[in-house]
């Protein structure tokens, strides 16, 4: 998780651009659990009518990615959608190096928080009762939302960067390539070849899972717009599908079989809920999103791996590898068995 420092000076440096009066109540203090940007939680004074005292600090080191999440965070919001509101934007390349953004700090806890497989195992019954609707019911707001004038914003502020299935195809090749691994690189192109139809999509978040979505009471707050597309309702409930399916907990290997089988049940309940809450949405292609994003996960972990970056490791998705290699090769029969192997 990235848990990186900013300077003070720095942040107080951007902030007064536009809030000439800003200033820091105590030392900002980071935020665990971005595995992407470096978060920090603010408190500030002199900031405008309006702007809560408790803020959050997000910087990206992507700047397009950035602005796309940006786009999309302040469109869906305007729609109704519970996500921090944006309240000032920076570019890339001044004193805090990314591109950034301040939202409001959203209160509450995530849906499953500070567990692992043995924990997990232990509150079960509980996870079963109250998680998979939960979050099928936060999902399906955002599916609601009209996502033509999403895409409109998103598109003007990041021409370039994918934001429908289709776009994705040639930065999933190139990763790939780039990782030297030619498996994959054929699961891809069989994954692009089999591609279902794709009519009626919706604003996708993309990386939607327990941690992404706070709990405070009966409100539910959504965060991390980073994965988000204009995409068939199936490719959010596949991704979330296979968290669940294959939770990315550390567990003792005696403990693996049961976790499994406890995420099966996590995972199939919370795509009866989805199918209650959004009745009209198809999930037919199920299988294939979920190919898909298991593809997502394992060229970026090749390119991690490739390039000896330390998140290879720490981040969850080594620990979902092996199930998404074998989705992967169950849609496109590509031999990825070194793949299942790991982690």
């Amino acid at each position: 998780m990235n848990t990186v420092t900013i300077a003070t000076a720095d942040i107080l440096a951007v902030l007064c651009v536009d809030w000439p009066s800003a200033d820091l109540v105590e030392e900002p203090r980071p935020v665990s659990g971005g595995q992407w940007a470096t978060i920090h939680r603010l408190r500030l004074t002199g900031t405008p009518e309006g702007v809560p005292e408790e803020l959050v600090l997000r910087v990206a080191p992507h700047a397009e990615m950035a602005a796309k999440e940006q786009a999309i965070q302040v469109a869906v919001a305007q729609a109704g959608v519970s996500t921090p509101r944006i309240h000032l934007t920076g570019p890339a390349g001044g004193p805090l190096e990314g591109a950034w953004s301040v939202m409001e700090f959203a209160h509450g806890r995530p849906l499953l928080a500070d567990l692992d497989g043995v924990a997990a195992l232990r509150r079960f019954a509980d996870i079963l009762a109250r998680v998979p609707s939960r979050l099928a019911d936060a999902m399906a707001d955002v599916h609601r939302v009209d996502p033509v004038p999403v895409l409109r914003s998103a598109r003007a502020a990041t021409p370039t960067v994918a934001l429908t299935v289709d776009e994705l195809w040639p930065h999933l090749r190139a990763a790939a390539d780039a990782a030297g691994r030619p498996d994959l690189a054929e699961a891809v192109d069989r994954l692009a070849d089999s591609q279902p139809p794709h009519d009626a999509p919706v604003i996708c978040h993309g990386d939607f899972h327990p941690l992404n979505v706070l709990a405070d009471g009966d409100r539910l707050t959504i965060l991390d717009w980073t994965g988000s597309l204009i995409a068939p309702a199936a490719y959010d409930v596949a991704f979330t599908m296979l968290l669940l399916r294959h939770p990315p907990l550390t567990t003792p290997p005696v403990l693996r079989p049961a976790l499994a089988l406890g995420g099966t049940a996590v995972a199939w309940r919370f795509v009866r809920a989805y199918r209650r809450a959004n009745p009209s949405e198809d999930l037919t292609h199920l299988e294939w999103y979920k190919a898909l994003h298991a593809a997502r996960i394992l060229t970026s972990i090749a390119l991690w791996t490739r390039a000896g970056e330390l998140r290879e490791h720490r981040h969850p998705w080594h620990l979902v590898a092996p199930g998404a290699a074998t989705a992967l090769a169950r849609v496109t029969s590509v031999d990825l068995t070194a793949t299942r192997g790991a982690g």
